[in-house]
């Protein structure tokens, strides 16, 4: 898994290239050629279309290397963030009220890949609450924001240990890291 989060530059680029190929593949074939007007998952495709023109415009700064200016290398980074934000903004703004929802979509996902790459930073007990926590919140905000499915009020009680594991994991465990540093 380690390796999924610390891909070359060369291999980000070439994901974020094949994503935005399949992305753009599967929008045309299912508007264009089946016509649909609302596919399924089309909420999740709108978000990986985003992502994937992020990632090429975050790529862009190692690919281009000295033939641009270091200004402009550094507004690819922003360019990207903006490209993703306008993504998340415009199908939070889809997403049955949940404005807010592809950000903790993005941020479980961060912390998954935190918990990834942390290996002897971060004490063991607070990465796993980063992966718990991560997990929990990619599958519960992600089957919320791109599937309109919202969790059963008998797992409500599951919120309460995603928001510790989110706390010990992104909060405490990194601010003992750095002290300990």
């Amino acid at each position: 898994m380690k390796t999924f989060f610390t891909s070359t530059d060369k291999e980000n680029g070439l994901q974020a290239g094949y994503l935005f190929l399949i992305v753009n593949l599967f929008g045309f074939v299912t508007t264009g050629i089946m016509g649909m007007e609302s596919p399924p998952g089309e909420l999740l495709v709108d978000f990986l279309w985003g992502f994937s023109v992020a990632s090429i415009f975050l790529t862009m700064k190692p690919l281009l290397g000295d033939n641009v200016p270091e200004n402009w290398k550094e507004g690819t980074t922003f360019l990207g963030a903006a490209v993703l934000a306008g993504s998340c903004l415009t199908i939070g703004d889809r997403a049955d009220g949940n404005e807010f929802g592809p950000f903790f979509f993005i941020i479980c996902f961060s912390m998954v890949s935190l918990f990834a790459v942390s290996e002897g930073v971060i004490r063991n007990f607070y990465r796993y609450n980063l992966l718990v926590g991560g997990l929990m919140g990619v599958i519960f905000s992600g089957a919320g924001v791109f599937f309109g499915y919202e969790a059963p009020e008998a797992l409500m009680p599951l919120q309460l240990v995603l928001w510790i594991t989110f706390i010990l994991g992104l909060g405490v465990g990194p601010l003992l890291a750095w002290r300990d540093r």
